[in-house]
């Protein structure tokens, strides 16, 4: 089962068990992601990724399309009340996402949301590609923005992935892109970039899932699929 379908399928059993998830998972090679409501076709060069073999798959969130490698990726199902979020916010990005800021300052990185940069309202750009955008909630670190998030609703419960990019080998993805900003690494980094030393992967992995831990106070019961857990509450 592909990595989205999976993301898909985590979230259906949550609207029929109310069981919170977090998943943390990988790529077996390069691919791209794109949103809900987009045509790959006008941003991804879909024939030079068949002839390569690059896999391409649709999200059931929104957002740009999104390169995925060497990375962490990550997906969270749960209900408002799980993280949260207050009944009077529709939605609260700075509290969902406040584990990734957790991440990043566990790594000893000043990471903080885009929009707290005096910067921001010269900067905020949306685009169709998720790296070259920036937005209100994005992550920034040294000016910098690293990752990227999409999310989807129903109801009360909320489902988000995203990715924690290790390194990204910018002249590949504009092999297959059309529309790659020249200067995106300076507008974008990646761990690889901000450490002198990067942990292993698994490693980080753990880090990640500390970080949700932490910030809803959750315990995690570990399921034989390597590297999901349930939250409970």
């Amino acid at each position: 089962m592909s990595n989205m379908a999976l993301d898909e399928k985590i979230f259906r059993a949550f609207l029929e068990d109310g069981i919170p998830a977090f998943r943390v998972y990988g790529w077996a090679s390069p691919s791209f992601t794109y949103g809900v409501s987009q045509k790959p076709e006008d941003e991804i060069d879909m024939k030079r990724c068949a002839a390569t073999g690059l896999g391409i798959a649709k999200r059931m969130t929104g957002g740009g399309v999104l390169f995925h490698n060497n990375e962490i990726t990550y997906s969270l199902v749960c209900a408002k009340e799980d993280i949260g979020e207050p009944d009077s916010v529709f939605v609260s990005y700075r509290k969902i996402c406040s584990f990734l800021i957790s991440f990043y300052r566990s790594l000893g990185l000043d990471a903080s949301f885009a929009l707290e940069k005096e910067d921001f309202k010269t900067r905020c750009a949306p685009h169709s590609l998720c790296s070259a955008s920036r937005e209100k909630y994005d992550i920034v670190i040294n000016g910098k923005k690293i990752g990227g998030n999409a999310q989807k609703r129903k109801k009360r419960a909320v489902f988000q992935h995203g990715s924690i990019p290790i390194s990204v080998d910018w002249p590949f993805m504009r092999r297959y892109t059309r529309s790659l900003p020249e200067d995106i690494s300076s507008g974008v980094t990646t761990l690889s970039e901000e450490l002198k030393l990067v942990p292993d992967k698994r490693i980080l992995e753990d880090i990640l899932i500390a970080a949700v831990a932490k910030e809803f106070d959750a315990q995690f019961i570990e399921e034989e699929c390597p590297h999901e857990a349930i939250m409970a509450q």
